[in-house]
């Protein structure tokens, strides 16, 4: 297979650039590209190329051996290659998925030296000449119980990757709105600390995650005891929360006609609308873009998802996003989502991709 010569994507004056010029993108997570046999990787790009997406995010955690991870990331390069599409690899995830190891508090406070750090500064400085690669991305979703012992940690892995590697952005793969946990539960709600983390000089651009439109509090917890193994109490949540959604869904088909996007006051949605422009806002006053890593609409029957997809990314544009991925591409029946909010080639939504990435 011939490579085909490219640019890599840089920040210019607070903003992604391509060759010189402004790279404005909508990208899909395909989460499990670099966990598969290689037919299947390539039909996923090859689908996701089809789909008229520039940009892919993906995972490669420590769960094999460098040199078969170094092979595998070689192989998604050289597919991208001929599509001109750009790579988002996050490196860790706070949940664990994918993974060989648990992050805690006692990672953060310099266990990931034992085997985390060595392994980023390998893959990252191994693939320094890889323009194919846009960001890499410190870790999927962080929490922490401390806010200044992750800043330690980000700030060291940072500068280290930096050393061997100046060619990539980095980033780390934050919430943003009102997602993240920075010490108490209420810190969610407190921006210094989020703000304090993306002063870093290390760090090149913004991470948010959104799934407002359809998430609500009972989601939530429905999410974080799926995670902790508590089932029934899971379930319990995502029925009350459906029961809750039902009432909203007939306002949502109203303005949805009329071409508009209801953000009805007190909710997540609207909360986390205001936030995310306040993290717009900082970006540019330091100087960096802003991108969402992860935005879901989910698959409600008799819900036109697309339009409701179109007018949010044109919502998000218009208020500064430099970029959108979508969660998640099933393509090839893989990158499944267990919450609805996945897609697949077919369902239309194509169309909104390819309009916004011309």
């Amino acid at each position: 297979m011939s490579i085909i010569l490219q640019d890599f994507v840089k920040n210019t004056n607070g903003g992604f650039t391509l060759g010189g010029k402004p790279f404005r993108f909508v990208g899909a997570n395909v989460y499990e590209l670099a966990n598969l046999e290689s037919g299947i990787t390539k039909k996923i790009i090859e689908e996701s190329a089809e789909a008229g997406f520039t940009v892919l995010r993906f995972w490669l955690f420590e769960n094999k051996p460098v040199q078969e991870q170094i092979k595998k990331l070689n192989e998604i390069c050289d597919a991208v290659n001929p599509h001109g599409i750009k790579l988002i690899i996050s490196l860790a995830d706070k949940w664990g998925y994918l993974q060989n190891y648990k992050i805690d508090e006692a990672w953060y406070k310099g266990g990931y030296r034992s085997e985390y750090l060595k392994y980023v500064t390998a893959i990252t400085g191994e693939f320094k000449h890889r323009p194919e690669i846009m960001i890499w991305e410190l870790i999927n979703e962080p929490e922490t119980d401390d806010f200044n012992v992750f800043y330690d940690f980000a700030r060291e892995v940072s500068e280290e990757i930096k050393k061997v590697n100046e060619n990539h952005l980095l980033s780390v793969g934050t919430v943003g709105g009102v997602g993240d946990k920075f010490g108490s539960y209420l810190s969610v709600f407190n921006k210094e600390n989020f703000r304090k983390l993306y002063s870093l000089k290390s760090l090149d651009a913004v991470s948010l995650h959104d799934y407002s439109y359809d998430s609500g509090v009972f989601e939530r917890l429905d999410i974080l005891y799926r995670f902790k193994g508590e089932l029934k109490k899971a379930e319990r949540y995502s029925k009350l929360g459906s029961s809750v959604e039902k009432p909203f869904a007939g306002l949502d088909g109203y303005f949805l006609k009329k071409g508009k996007l209801l953000r009805f006051p007190l909710t997540l949605r609207w909360l986390w609308n205001i936030y995310n422009n306040r993290d717009v806002s900082f970006a540019r006053n330091i100087g960096k873009p802003v991108y969402i890593g992860e935005i879901g609409f989910k698959n409600i029957q008799g819900r036109n998802r697309v339009k409701i997809m179109d007018l949010d990314i044109a919502s998000k544009f218009k208020n500064g996003i430099d970029g959108i991925m979508l969660w998640s591409f099933e393509a090839q029946g893989w990158n499944k989502d267990g919450h609805d909010y996945g897609f697949r080639l077919g369902e239309g939504f194509e169309e909104v991709v390819k309009k916004w990435n011309i």
